[in-house]
């Protein structure tokens, strides 16, 4: 499996062995010790900048501009345990390099017009940028972006990032956007749903296949068919009254992308230092996407989405359902129908593939620094390099275990499903196509429009990746190569 999957299995299996139906964690309940460790080793590990022209121990403002400023401050909004590993984080970003974190609130689409006014007016604007991936391409295209390669001491590949996600969005030689979990980027990946009085009918625990490695497309078209057999043997189905196997809050469009990241297939990737090219061999792609066809085009698919797709799983007439992550805290609202919702990742292609992969939406939050740290002196290049690195470094160590363990403790009734959350949390994946397509047409039309017309209106796939190549190798010729 992969990642840590099989280790975070393995705990939670002893959990089972010792007795205790369910799992009981308390907020602020993570071992002193093991933070303790935690920051030592980043103590030592970290670079140090005290060898430069001016002492970094002196404290300085290290602004963060934000979407969302719960994420990088204590704030009474936010989770008790996620309140602790921010305040931890900021405190040793304190210690380590004088770092006094300022955090300004600005909305996604607001800040390329604060940008670059502070850049006609040759004025600082801020050491770090936190906002929507789709947002910073948009930025990266106006050129207000800095490229994080320049910056003193600063390697993506370092052991201080998300090895699954860090480099995925690099552009051969520069990096202009940093995705790291530690931006709480979680409730913005796509996941499935599930009805458990309707996916029981099929006599199949799809959690069970999950944990096997065994949660397929084939498996979930078995257990949809099973789950709804209705709609499957009727010529015409009826939408207001039917139970349908799956829908999605965002479909057309939106679910293809879900489906092709889910087979672990890039149709971009490697590119950290090397050059971006189209990455796959077409024969491939026609393979995969012609396997996810059978599970799309289906009379057991729910033809309307957003509202209408919401309302019919809550009304019990959609076996499955694909939405944003955040969408879990609708369902378990503390009441008894809460309990009947369950959670999964959107299934593999087939069960040699490693590890399951939820496709991140291109508003999840994003790192970048803006243009006008470029003009800052190299000892204050050096202090924004290692407080980035290190802002990632304690938050890759301590915020996906502090996001989890709040939604055990507050969401999650077994210990079945604290494994299950978990395998979801860890299957988060950063695709390159579907973040510069959402803002580069030239990218879009190769990769993932490709994808999506294919899928959704049955357009012939090579023709359409063939077509629209040389605008692509026009546009990455001139822009990353």
């Amino acid at each position: 499996m992969k990642r840590k999957l099989f280790a975070l299995i393995a705990v939670l299996l002893l959990i089972f062995t010792i007795g205790c139906e369910n799992v009981e964690y308390i907020e602020n309940s993570s071992d002193p010790d093991e933070s303790i460790n935690i920051y030592d080793k980043l103590e030592n590990d970290l670079p140090d900048l005290n060898d430069g022209d001016t002492p970094i121990g002196e404290q300085q403002t290290f602004k963060i501009v934000t979407d969302k400023k719960t994420v990088f401050l204590n704030d009474e909004s936010n989770p008790a345990s996620i309140n602790k590993a921010i305040t931890d984080r900021n405190a040793f970003l304190k210690s380590k390099y004088g770092a006094n974190i300022e955090v300004v609130e600005v909305a996604s689409n607001k800040v390329a017009d604060e940008l670059k006014a502070a850049v006609a007016s040759d004025m600082e604007y801020c050491d770090l940028l936190s906002i929507s991936a789709k947002e910073t391409v948009k930025l990266f295209t106006a050129k207000l972006l800095t490229d994080m390669n320049t910056l003193p001491d600063f390697n993506a590949e370092n052991t201080f990032f998300d090895k699954e996600n860090a480099t995925s969005l690099a552009t051969n030689q520069t990096f202009y956007m940093l995705a790291d979990p530690t931006a709480l980027v979680y409730e913005d990946m796509y996941v499935f749903f599930y009805n458990n009085d309707i996916v029981q009918k099929s006599g199949k625990n799809p959690e069970d296949l999950v944990m096997q490695g065994k949660w397929t497309w084939d498996a979930f078209n078995e257990i949809a068919k099973a789950s709804a057999p209705d709609v499957y043997n009727k010529v015409s189905a009826d939408l207001n009254n039917d139970v349908f196997a799956f829908g999605s809050y965002h479909l057309e469009g939106t679910y293809p992308l879900v489906m092709w990241t889910s087979s672990g297939e890039k149709m971009i990737k490697d590119t950290y230092k090397k050059p971006v090219a189209f990455s796959m061999n077409t024969d491939d792609v026609v393979t995969i996407a012609e396997k996810l066809m059978q599970s799309y085009n289906s009379s057991g698919k729910y033809p309307f989405e957003e509202q209408h797709a919401l309302n019919a799983f809550l009304n019990n007439r959609l076996a499955f359902f694909c939405h944003n992550l955040d969408f879990f805290y609708a369902l378990r609202d503390g009441t008894t129908k809460g309990s009947n919702y369950g959670i999964l990742p959107i299934p593999k292609v087939n069960e040699e593939q490693d590890g399951y992969n939820c496709l991140v939406s291109s508003d999840a939050r994003v790192f970048s620094v803006p243009i006008t740290v470029a003009n800052d002196s190299e000892d204050r290049k050096r202090f924004v390099s290692a407080v980035l690195s290190a802002t990632c470094a304690s938050g890759n160590n301590t915020i996906p275990k502090a996001f989890a363990n709040h939604h055990i403790g507050m969401y999650l009734n077994n210990n079945s499903e604290a494994v299950m959350f978990n395998t979801v949390i860890d299957s988060l994946t950063f695709d390159f196509a579907n973040v510069f397509g959402s803002s580069i047409y030239e990218i879009r039309l190769h990769t993932t429009a490709a994808i999506v017309d294919y899928l959704d209106i049955g357009s012939g796939l090579v023709n359409s990746i063939n077509y629209s190549k040389a605008g692509f190798d026009s546009y990455c010729t001139t822009n990353f190569n």
